[in-house]
């Protein structure tokens, strides 16, 4: 019997040892599959990106996680207690694994039959982080508790914190504590409370799920858990704990809004190109553009009003949509839509002690109906058919509507003798007086007859029910009778209604719409090609596409500078005369003449070089092509920085290739840049999350200004704007000119500095006396230059003063009339002189340089000296190229003789007699 037991308790023995043996042949053989844990010493976690303006405005924030990280000092003793009450109250007593804790899952799990529970410290969960996956399996569990106290062994309980506290996942894409407390309170760490310490520390065991964005009454009662344990521990008393429950926490409603969006985008497309994807995704590099974020909210504003401007005179698209004159239906239209800007408009809301949320506005139902009865009974009380009464003066929904905004409103009343017409705005009364809706005829878009109109009754456009857009005047109290139609005035005679009118509070709209037409700005620093403002389009929500570089349109008008500035180097004057006339001229074929004609059907005789630019002729233009050779043009143009396929052929004059905003906007810098040539630049710095600024190079980026290689069919060369292109335009343009204009040019100075004043003078006249006179008021130094094209499918104006050079164009994507008379002047002029006021606040106006080697002169308007400006105008020359002068010839250009394919334009050529 005792050798049985012996033999029993000698195999139980045997066996166990067998099973410590596994037991520790497992352990040892995960301990060698295990990760090092060294890489921890050198922690870089994954961190968003930021492009940013150059005066510190976040523009966009993108990564695969948004992290801040946080220094160990920066975090208080309040964060660090809730999250350890949260997730490991044993942290500072433990050695990386707590038994009790791991006992009780264990539990928790053996009754489940699955891995219901963890038990994980934080220092499991920093190995399962940073070194394993989140796998739930025992396999995983085994890795994490053996690598815990690994870990423990090299990093001090501060390290693993600091570790732990930063690498979090804390819900609305927020990676970190000091990220989550500025995303969900807009707080510092230092700034942190008890409760809404609670709260992000309770959105631990699931951020999706307990998020106050996604279920606030779990968060609340994750939240209400955190407080307990921190009761529990002794770190927070009684009564804070019960403050802490009953507080009201305001957490922010984010705005994912992305700022100045065309030029954004083309920002992280560099930066892309630049760093690589992966790396600008997680590198958390700062991109510091060259943007001015106030002078870019001017562009984008300008933009959307000169846009807004050209659509009206193209005519009223009609109401969005119609309901019926039910007041019930209107009463539910003007419910739903308040509800819609309460939500829009709010900024915040509050999680309360009972888990429900209270917004910043929030919409009641009861307050609504008092408002609408209140309204009711105050216009029956005041008889004042067929007129509505106004708003009250305590309804909320006043103070939301901004200025320059598009909103939603009902038509209540259309009055035709009064000349007004009344509607809701989510409610709240307002009234569109007639010059803010004259403009709403029947939409008609044609080249041939003028587009605008007056409407003349409100009746004919629109009827009580009709839902338009109105943007707001002011949100200042208006009154109808200041509006009333003066002479309708004269037949009211109740003096009660009059008083009414006076005394009724209304918001001042304007009736509006979205507009159809599209329109793009650019502006640059002259001397340095800094970008400061940059709009692809009028919303980048409903069209991506970046009219700045992507679209290549034909400027029109707007390259005659570049043809005239060939001229000069080529020889002629200022005070050159060119004859305007009619000239036929050889088409495609012997049934065609191309007779090339100007805007205005007109011809004008002799006319100097000055006032054929000025006045932007045709014909003139066409004359001095052939004069200087349309291929010394092409080689001009290809030096100072064109970079478009131009037909080299007389077609050139009239501007009828593609280009870009970017491109014909940044070569025009070429004037009051002294003739240099710029480069446009967006990226100021590239600083890596260390604080160090890296070296890059923006030219290599794939995103340039959008233009084609711009070689002409005579000659292949590189048209990247690389240095060596330049050179080589240069050797080809001294194989056919003559003189000293092209002695000292480089790749960066492409165009003599005398000459280059010379024509800031010239568009300076365009400016004072000729095309662009609108922009007059801007002051005495600033030129530029109007185009437009056949039917006037595209208008630009491209212009500069001293600083800054700012190209505008506006047109249809597809290539079609924006409808008679939208010239250059007319449709982009406008949006041009609107932001360069600023623009010259802030840079200044001052006289541009004037280069050694320029004399003055007077002279006549037929280009011969005058003694006095009583009988001329001040004109600026190359000293020795004046009236007069022995070294030049005097010889007016009379006949054109165009390259054998010119092109037929059907604005520019009629039949031959």
């Amino acid at each position: 019997m005792l050798k049985k037991i012996y033999l029993l308790l000698l195999s139980t023995v045997f066996l166990i040892g067998i099973g410590v043996a596994a037991f520790f042949g497992i352990i040892q053989y995960f301990r060698s599959t295990l990760p090092s844990i060294t890489s921890l010493n050198d922690y870089k976690p994954s961190m968003a990106s930021q492009i940013l303006s150059k005066d510190g405005e976040i523009l966009l924030e993108i990564g695969n996680e948004k992290r801040d990280l946080a220094k160990m000092e920066e975090i208080p003793a309040t964060v660090i207690n809730s999250f350890l009450a949260a997730e490991d109250g044993n942290f500072f007593q433990h050695e990386g694994v707590d038994y009790s804790g791991v006992f009780r899952a264990m539990l928790a799990n053996l009754r489940a039959g699955k891995i219901a529970q963890g038990g994980s410290t934080i220092t499991q969960q920093v190995a399962k982080s940073l070194l394993l996956t989140s796998e739930r399996s025992f396999t995983r569990k085994i890795k994490d508790f053996l690598l815990a106290q690994r870990i423990e062994k090299f990093f001090s309980k501060e390290e693993i914190l600091f570790l732990y506290l930063n690498q979090v996942y804390l819900g609305g894409g927020f990676y970190g504590v000091k990220t989550a407390f500025n995303g969900y309170f807009g707080k510092t760490l230092q700034e942190a409370t008890i409760p809404e310490s609670a709260l992000m520390a309770g959105l631990l065991v699931a951020p999706g799920r307990y998020s106050p964005n996604v279920n606030p009454n779990f968060a609340k009662n994750r939240q209400k858990y955190v407080l307990k344990r921190l009761l529990e521990t002794g770190k927070i008393d009684a009564k804070t704990h019960e403050a802490a429950v009953n507080e009201k926490i305001k957490i922010l409603i984010r705005n994912s809004e992305l700022k100045a969006p065309y030029f954004t985008e083309w920002i992280r497309q560099k930066a892309v190109d630049i760093l690589g994807n992966d790396e600008f995704l997680n590198g958390g590099y700062k991109i510091v553009t060259t943007l001015d974020s106030k002078l870019q909210k001017v562009a984008e504003q300008e933009l959307i009003n000169g846009v807004g401007a050209i659509d009206k005179r193209q005519g009223f698209k009609g109401p969005i949509a119609n309901l019926s004159a039910n007041d019930d239906e209107i009463s539910n239209f003007e419910k739903n839509y308040r509800k819609e800007l309460y939500k829009k408009n709010s900024k915040y809301y509050y999680l309360l002690p009972d888990g429900e949320v209270e917004y910043e506005y929030g919409f009641n139902e009861e307050k609504f109906s008092k408002l609408k009865k209140s309204y009711s009974d105050r216009r029956s009380a005041k008889f004042t058919d067929p007129y509505e009464l106004g708003y009250l003066s305590d309804d909320q929904v006043v103070k939301m509507l901004k200025p320059n905004e598009l909103y939603k409103a009902i038509v209540v009343n259309t009055l035709d003798q009064a000349k007004i017409i009344q509607v809701s705005v989510a409610g709240v009364s307002g009234f569109i007086p007639y010059e803010n809706f004259s403009w709403a005829h029947k939409r008609q878009i044609s080249e041939n007859t003028a587009n605008y109109q007056v409407l003349e009754k409100p009746s004919s456009a629109l009827k009580k029910g009709d839902i338009v857009w109105v943007s707001i005047n002011s949100n200042a109290p208006a009154n109808l009778w200041s509006y009333i139609d003066k002479n309708f005035k004269k037949t009211i005679k109740s003096e009660s209604l009059i008083k009414t009118l006076k005394e009724e509070n209304f918001v001042l709209c304007k009736l509006d719409q979205v507009p159809d037409i599209e329109g793009a700005l650019v502006s640059l620093e002259a001397n340095s090609g800094n970008i400061i403002s940059f709009v692809g389009g009028k919303d980048f929500d409903k069209s991506k596409f970046n009219r700045v570089v992507q679209s290549l349109r034909q400027p029109g008008s707007s390259y005659k500078p570049i043809i005239y500035a060939a001229a000069l180097e080529n020889g002629m004057t200022p005070a050159d005369i060119i004859y305007d006339t009619p000239e036929a001229l050889t088409g495609y074929d012997d049934s065609l003449k191309w007779k090339p004609k100007n805007y205005d059907n007109e011809f004008l005789g002799p006319v100097t070089f000055r006032k054929a630019l000025e006045t932007s002729r045709n014909v003139p233009t066409i004359k001095i092509s052939d004069k200087v050779g349309v291929q010394n043009v092409l080689r001009f143009s290809k030096r100072v920085g064109i970079k478009s396929e131009i037909s080299p052929d007389l077609s050139l004059a009239l501007g009828t290739f593609g280009i870009s905003l970017l491109n014909l906007t940044k070569t025009y810098a070429i004037f009051p840049n002294g003739g240099k040539r710029i480069t446009p630049k967006a990226i100021d710095s590239i600083v890596n999350r260390e604080g160090e600024k890296i070296k890059f190079d923006e030219a290599k980026s794939e995103r340039t200004d959008g233009e084609t290689s711009g070689d002409s069919n005579e000659t292949k060369t590189e048209s990247n704007g690389t240095p060596g292109e330049t050179n080589v335009a240069l050797e080809e343009s001294k194989k056919t000119i003559l003189g000293s204009y092209l002695n000292g040019l480089t790749d960066e100075q492409v165009f003599d500095k005398r000459l280059a004043y010379i024509m800031t003078n010239l568009l300076r006249g365009v400016v004072q006396n000729g095309t662009g006179q609108d922009a007059r008021s801007l002051g005495a130094y600033v030129g530029g230059k109007t185009g437009t094209t056949n039917d006037y499918v595209d208008a630009w104006f491209v212009g500069f003063n001293h600083n800054v050079v700012t190209g505008v164009w506006t047109g249809f994507d597809q290539n079609i009339t924006m409808g008679y008379g939208e010239t250059g002047a007319k449709a982009a002029l406008p949006i041009w002189i609107k932001f360069m006021k600023p623009v010259m606040d802030q840079y200044g106006d001052v006289e541009f340089r004037v280069p050694a080697g320029i004399v003055n002169a007077y002279v006549t308007k037929e280009g011969t000296l005058s003694e006095d400006s009583q009988s001329g105008y001040l004109e600026a020359f190359v000293e020795g190229t004046e009236p007069g002068n022995t070294t030049k010839k005097d010889q007016p250009i009379q006949n054109g003789n165009p390259a054998p394919n010119a092109p037929i334009l059907e604005d520019d050529y009629y039949n031959a007699e």
